[in-house]
């Protein structure tokens, strides 16, 4: 009498995986899942390293405005300083030079991390105009529109 085994057709007992199938398989998606992991923490990163980048921008850009607004021209050399903006601390250098047209003045502003004080993370070129006089009674005054022009 020949055993059970022996009398199923081939068919019947070759079903499912070899051992050896399932370990190719796990090792694909391994290396699949590890290159997937590292393209995300590239992402992580990259995001970060943008997030600081377009920060350190607004705190260029606050400062030139804060020069533009200024009643009096700013004096031509570097001036420093440092601000906090999204929890962040950073440093700042403003450069002041003339440029061809006498009533320009040329503003180069460049930003660092203060953990990171020789990486400049954002770089601002602008120029500032020589502040027109103010006419008394043009302008609107701190306290209200006294003497001003605009309507109601």
């Amino acid at each position: 009498m020949m055993p059970a085994d022996a009398r199923a057709p081939a068919s019947c007992r070759a079903r499912g995986f070899t051992l050896i199938e399932v370990l190719i398989a796990l090792a694909f998606l391994a290396l699949a899942m590890s290159a997937i992991i590292a393209t995300v923490g590239v992402s992580i990163r990259d995001a970060g390293e943008l997030r600081d980048k377009t920060f350190a921008h607004w705190v260029a850009m606050n400062e030139m405005t804060t020069l533009r607004l200024a009643p009096a021209w700013p004096t031509i050399g570097t001036q420093k300083g440092n601000t906090e903006m999204a929890g962040q601390k950073w440093n700042w250098q403003a450069i002041v030079s003339t440029s061809q047209d006498p009533d320009l003045l040329r503003v180069d502003i460049d930003v660092s991390n203060v953990l990171s004080p020789d990486t400049v993370s954002a770089s601002l070129v602008g120029f500032i105009g020589r502040p027109l006089p103010q006419v008394p009674g043009s302008m609107p005054t701190p306290q209200g529109n006294q003497g001003g022009t605009s309507a109601p």
